[in-house]
């Protein structure tokens, strides 16, 4: 009989053998696992770096997603003034920002934290400015924007957003100037009033806002006399499929007008043209002898618009058909030309057989940046806007014919002016003036 010998430190058992393998084993999958955290790691600190960035710059609620076809990212510009100055200090961090590779980079441009534009550079142009190939303006020439934003939104799905802007205020110092002739013992009526407006984002698309008029100057009689409410509303605005705006605003409105307002507006594409609809359901809000009187909500209003943007001059046709506040029909032509900041435009009207027309201005107020969003934050409208029409004479006006409202203080032609052809012209010009 044969038999083996083992003596110690010459070998081992089958046990102790087994139990090796399986240390082996266990240690090449805590070296990958360590490996994979170690790589997302990193990953993260580098989307986590783009963030802190365009918080640096003042941009809210950004979002970052890094994903094999590039990188996708989201903000909202609240320092800026205008619809592409923001833009331009995104776009030129981003081209200088270490964490991203020559890659793709898609934005989404946000307003009230609801999308309005996608703008997407090619990794080729990111390369070749980076090496000194392209200056730039060149960089600027090649983007591609658009208002179809629905695929860099289903990418950043699910993503935290950094810098919310919900809960932040506004206080707003609106100037208000009205001018009038319609008496014969005065040249003019004129009104010069100041109406500061809180301003609150409260959640995704939904604001309010709270003004409130005070007189400085005026030789009318009546409501001008007196401190009195300006706009107070709480507006929802949302993004439906295709393009398409949603937004309902409840509350007080200019032109003596409280109720309910739903605008809907198509775009396509290129925003080469634009279709929208709208309609009102007010009462009157008045303020006489130092008391605010309103109302019920009976008055019916609403109108088809089409909307042309011409891309070489920058030229902005609007038609539209209206069922004005005090039940007049009519039609309203307007021709707008966009001089970067600076928007002028002519308009035509037509309605229960009076014709009326006039020009209308926008114009930016100082400053072109604004201090960070704080808790609170005071400063002037980004612009001044104002309407004169030729025909406001003791009939014209008795019949109140052609009569629409507003439903933000800073309604006017350049506040949400995100044509693309518009944008990238004027990007090309802040690069080649950056020189």
């Amino acid at each position: 009989m044969i038999s083996k010998l083992s003596l110690p430190g010459y070998g081992m058992s089958s046990d102790a053998g087994n139990d090796l393998n399986r240390y082996s084993r266990m240690l090449k999958i805590y070296r990958i696992l360590f490996l994979f955290l170690l790589g997302s790691l990193f990953g993260w600190k580098g989307k986590a770096t783009v963030k802190e960035t365009l918080v640096d710059l003042g941009m809210e609620n950004v979002k970052v997603a890094v994903q094999a076809g590039g990188v996708c990212i989201a903000y909202e510009d609240n320092v800026y003034r205008g619809t592409y100055r923001g833009l331009f200090e995104v776009i030129r961090t981003l081209l200088d920002e270490p964490d991203i590779a020559d890659e793709n980079i898609q934005l989404a441009v946000l307003e009230n934290g609801i999308p309005q534009i996608r703008v997407s550079l090619d990794r080729e142009f990111v390369s070749a400015y980076r090496q000194g190939r392209l200056s730039l303006a060149a960089v600027m020439k090649g983007l591609a924007i658009s208002y179809d934003t629905d695929e860099v939104m289903k990418a950043l799905k699910g993503t935290k957003a950094v810098n919310r802007s919900a809960g932040k205020v506004d206080l707003v110092l609106y100037p208000q100037v009205r001018l009038q002739n319609s008496w014969l013992d005065k040249i003019y009526g004129a009104v010069l009033d100041i109406a500061p407006a809180v301003e609150i984002g409260l959640w995704k698309g939904a604001s309010f806002t709270g003004q409130v008029i005070f007189p400085v100057w005026n030789n009318l009689v009546g409501e001008m006399d007196y401190i009195r409410a300006g706009m107070l509303v709480v507006r929802q605005e949302i993004r439906l499929p295709k393009n398409v705006f949603a937004t309902l605003s409840v509350g007080n409105f200019n032109q003596d007008r409280i109720g309910v307002d739903l605008n809907l507006l198509y775009h396509t594409n290129s925003d080469r043209w634009a279709f929208g609809l709208s309609g009102g359901l007010t009462g009157a809000s008045t303020f006489y002898g130092g008391r605010w009187e309103v109302t019920q909500w009976r008055r019916v209003n609403g109108s088809v618009l089409v909307r042309y943007n011409e891309p070489y001059y920058n030229l902005q046709f609007d038609l539209s058909a209206h069922r004005y506040i005090y039940g007049d029909y009519g039609v309203r032509g307007d021709c707008s030309r966009h001089f970067g900041e600076i928007t002028v435009g002519l308009f035509a009207m037509y309605s229960e057989g009076e014709v009326n027309g006039g020009f209308h201005f926008a114009i930016p107020l100082p400053r072109k940046k604004r201090s960070k969003h704080r808790a609170v934050r005071m400063r002037l409208p980004e612009y001044f806007d104002w309407q004169y029409e030729a025909q406001s004479g003791p009939r014209y006006t008795s019949r109140r014919l052609g009569r629409s409202y507003e439903t933000r203080p800073d309604e006017n032609r350049n506040r949400t002016y995100y044509n693309p052809d518009f944008i990238k012209d004027n990007l090309v010009i802040l690069a080649e003036q950056s020189k």
